[in-house]
């Protein structure tokens, strides 16, 4: 809408509100996506006995059509955003839009049965007893305190919240393998971890070296191709020879049913996801002093295993969450001599009209991989 036809919408309303009065209602044929498309319709006044046009003749007239009666003929062929606006917000100034009041959070989908976690990658993952995987090894190495202990606090704090857990997600097994169990279990680990860790920098220490050492262990137990380990244990990596190896692990985390599956990439751009995730440009901005220094990589993993705990400390204010792809990824990165970075948000692919329902399934990560200066 162009600013002539603005001006005189705009004259028109405040012309006709002054000498008349207004009414707005609402047309059940004239709808639009998200919001009421309103119309200006009569007021139950007496027709004038002045032979002068009243109230309701002129109001029984749609304002878009008033207005654009002396446009040409183009501008009525549909009306634009600006005037379903204009109509919608003046409505709500004069009459006020339907109140939606408080509305409460709605039931949650049903829980899927969980997945039953499994080997090569589980046993570094968690454990039952809480002695021998990686999480709890590096919190008793970075904290100073003995696993025994530590286990000790994880078990009382997962005891405790245990009942109000399985209400959403019931387990069928009281073991890491079952997928819920092990939600449950890595948010006791990490609400530990965040009172024994108090500094920031040492949590972002404790998490990338839980990816640190999960790329490690897979490389010595051959858990990944010999070519991806060859390629690992060199030094001059581009990040295009790496794209083998980045679907290699997160196969592996699939593979482990910490997933159900994964997106490397930008959902919207073929051309720059799977192995067309990185190209010639990125190794040169990475590599070359004269590039630009940085390259972003986006990665989607669905329904992973830590997600309940993860969106329940997010809930409580913290972003100090269970989390183990962003960091192995991560290392894996640095791997071509970068500095990496990780942002990570959590994703409901579906449209819900109540601000309050989020029930994502996603975990999206959004890495910056930068030329070290």
């Amino acid at each position: 809408m162009n600013a002539p036809s603005w001006m005189a919408l705009l004259l028109l309303v405040v012309a006709t509100l002054l000498s008349n009065g207004m009414a707005f209602v609402g047309s059940p044929n004239n709808l639009i996506p998200y919001k009421q498309s309103p119309l200006l319709s009569a007021h139950q006044d007496e027709s004038s006995s002045d032979g002068q046009v009243d109230r309701r003749s002129f109001l029984s007239v749609p304002l878009s059509s008033v207005i654009l009666a002396g446009i040409p003929s183009d501008a009525n062929a549909a009306k634009g955003a600006a005037e379903y606006d204009l109509e919608y917000y003046m409505r709500d100034l004069f009459m006020g839009n339907k109140k939606e009041g408080n509305l409460p959070v709605s039931n949650a989908p049903p829980a899927a049965p969980p997945r039953t976690l499994r080997e090569p990658l589980l046993p570094l993952l968690l454990d039952d007893e809480l002695q021998s995987s990686i999480p709890i090894q590096e919190l008793a190495r970075v904290t100073a305190i003995p696993i025994g202990a530590l286990a000790e606090q994880v078990i009382a704090f997962r005891s405790k919240v245990a009942p109000a857990f399985q209400a959403s997600h019931p387990w069928q097994r009281e073991s890491v393998t079952d997928e819920y169990y092990f939600d449950l279990t890595c948010y006791a680990l990490w609400k530990v971890a965040s009172a024994t860790i108090q500094d920031y920098a040492v949590r972002d220490k404790f998490v990338r070296s839980i990816g640190s050492r999960l790329l490690n262990e897979m490389v010595q137990r051959q858990f990944l191709s010999k070519q991806s380990i060859t390629l690992l244990n060199k030094n001059d990596n581009k990040l295009t020879d790496l794209i083998p190896c980045v679907i290699e692990v997160l196969d592996i985390f699939q593979s482990t049913s910490y997933c159900s599956s994964y997106r490397l990439g930008d959902k919207n751009d073929e051309e720059r996801s799977g192995l067309k995730v990185f190209d010639e440009l990125d190794d040169e901005e990475i590599s070359s002093p004269n590039g630009a220094g940085s390259v972003n990589c986006l990665v989607s993993i669905f329904d992973p295993a830590s997600l309940g705990g993860s969106l329940q400390i997010t809930g409580e204010g913290s972003r100090f969450s269970p989390d183990f792809v962003g960091p192995t990824l991560a290392a894996l990165f640095e791997r071509v001599g970068a500095k990496v970075d990780f942002e990570s948000y959590f994703v409901d692919p579906v449209y819900r009209p109540n601000p309050k329902d989020f029930f994502p399934n996603e975990r999206f990560y959004q890495f910056t991989i930068a030329r070290k200066s």
